[in-house]
């Protein structure tokens, strides 16, 4: 059987966040503070199922439809489309028929444009119950999607979270079995006590969260989908603003268009960690690796060093201190060369910041602590490298520690701009904790593509990029290690939700 499209909510970016839009005949939670759109999103949700032939109800609790249409005067809705119905319910103090006063259900406004008011009758008031607001509504069924605004009305039917969570799930099954609808239903985040959306974020198939801030002086809105089952969504945040057709969503790239490109890839052989950078590291340009001093990165080393002698390049390294010449055997152990080979035939070169390598080799160097020294290396470096690409793996700290901030400074331009090729590639290796803030900040702006990988509390690393010229900015992914080559794995963006890519030079 042929899967019903997504509802889409009528915005590409909202849409391809979470795969295509909502699956057809579940709930979605749209949840948010005063004026963070909750409303307008629900009635552009409606409006895209109306320009797809489909037909649409709106249910308030809150505003007459007076109110109502007044609310979205500003906007390109067709609020007259004859596929679009409203409805209001409400609870207020009124005589039942049993002659009780207690909450009754109403119809806000004396005029009611489709008709449901119609069954509530003129003897007595009825409660303000599930049963009663299902046979007030089911007038309107069938219809393809339904927006409830807001369920946040819905909370004076009991103080116990648990029978309003089962009043709200009867409603929500109604909308599905008996309108055969997709349903979005809003609610106020800072509800007292949370009883509305507590119970409503894991009573739903999704959830779709607003907020408002300060930018500087100014109020953003801001949309994060926290929740869809069975969508492989994307939990980023993103803004919100209002327009005509109602809110539109961006950014639709956190990177340049292929069109600007000026830099190619190297892809380092793990297939998440290529994806999640537009197509491995960026050659020609600087790469900065952060990391908090606990994540492990010999892995990651490996896999940079392995790729990097696929391609026949020649390797520059100023070592951390796991890095040592053993560290190297090992990270390249499946491998043909050994370190010695390496050596010997021009293919590896190591500024010895940290004595840990046998400076007797003619490609090993002792520690330089002035910049000339250093910019003396390099210079033999690309003597003897004979024309072959270059990786500079270098511990930007230990820089820092031997020449001193200012010098470290000079020699990371010099490289870039004297001995960087377009086939090169170079990458510095910095944990900020250990530098004064400056330098962190001096390495964050020169570098043109900044991953950092951490360790959480639980044990678990993860790797996120934060800055570069293509790729999935502010994806978050998993790493874990193998037992195979390549030692490690990255997990791969939730979704292409762009395109990353760009055709090569």
């Amino acid at each position: 059987m042929t899967r019903a499209p997504p509802a889409s909510f009528g915005d590409p970016v909202l849409d391809g966040m979470l795969d295509g839009g909502v699956p057809r005949n579940r709930s979605v939670l749209l949840t948010g503070g005063p004026g963070t759109g909750k409303s307008t999103l629900g009635m552009q949700f409606l409006a895209s199922g109306l320009a797809d032939g489909e037909s649409a109800l709106f249910i308030s609790t809150e505003q007459r439809f007076e109110e109502l249409h007044d609310s979205f005067a500003d906007y390109a809705f067709d609020l007259d489309h004859p596929e679009l119905a409203f409805a209001t319910v409400h609870a207020a103090t009124g005589e039942t028929l049993d002659g009780d006063d207690e909450l009754v259900l109403r119809h806000l406004g004396g005029d009611d444009p489709d008709g449901g008011g119609e069954i509530l009758g003129d003897a007595f008031d009825p409660p303000f119950t599930a049963r009663y607001i299902e046979r007030y509504l089911d007038f309107f069924a069938p219809v393809d999607r339904v927006v409830f605004d807001s369920v946040s009305g819905l909370s004076v039917m009991s103080d116990d979270p648990g029978e309003f969570r089962r009043t709200v799930l009867e409603l929500v099954g109604f909308f599905t079995e008996a309108f055969g609808a997709t349903t979005l239903l809003t609610a106020e985040a800072e509800n007292p006590g949370a009883q509305v959306v507590t119970p409503l974020q894991y009573s739903t198939h999704g959830v779709v969260e607003l907020s408002r801030e300060r930018v500087n002086d100014d109020i953003h809105r801001f949309l994060r989908v926290t929740k869809m089952r069975g969508v492989d969504h994307d939990t980023r945040r993103v803004e919100l603003e209002f327009v005509p057709g109602g809110v539109r969503v961006g950014p639709a790239r956190r990177s340049q268009p292929p069109e600007l490109k000026t830099h190619r890839h190297t892809p380092v052989g793990v297939p998440g960690l290529d994806a999640l950078c537009g197509g491995g590291l960026a050659t020609g340009t600087g790469v900065l690796l952060e990391h908090d001093g606990y994540a492990n990165l010999r892995a990651l080393f490996s896999a940079v060093f392995r790729a990097a002698l696929d391609r026949d390049a020649a390797l520059f390294l100023v070592p951390t201190i796991r890095m040592r010449p053993d560290g190297l055997e090992a990270a390249i152990a499946d491998r043909e060369e050994r370190v010695p080979d390496l050596l010997a035939s021009d293919r590896l070169f190591v500024l010895d910041q940290i004595g840990a390598w046998d400076e007797t080799d003619r490609n090993v160097f002792a520690a330089r602590e002035s910049t000339t020294g250093v910019q003396s290396v390099l210079d033999v470096v690309a003597d003897r490298s004979d024309g072959r690409p270059r990786l500079s793996m270098v511990n930007a700290d230990s820089m820092v520690n031997s020449l001193g901030t200012e010098a470290a400074r000079t020699v990371r331009y010099w490289q870039e701009s004297r001995m960087l090729r377009e086939e090169d590639l170079m990458v510095h290796v910095h944990n900020p904790s250990v530098t004064p803030e400056e330098v962190s900040g001096f390495y964050t702006n020169a570098a043109e593509q900044v991953i950092r990988t951490w360790l959480a509390d639980d044990g678990l690393q993860y790797l996120t990029l934060e800055k570069s010229p293509c790729g999935f900015i502010g994806t978050t992914s998993l790493v874990e290690y193998t037992t195979d080559p390549p030692y490690l794995r990255v997990q791969d963006p939730p979704q292409e939700r762009e395109n990353p890519y760009a055709v090569e030079r």
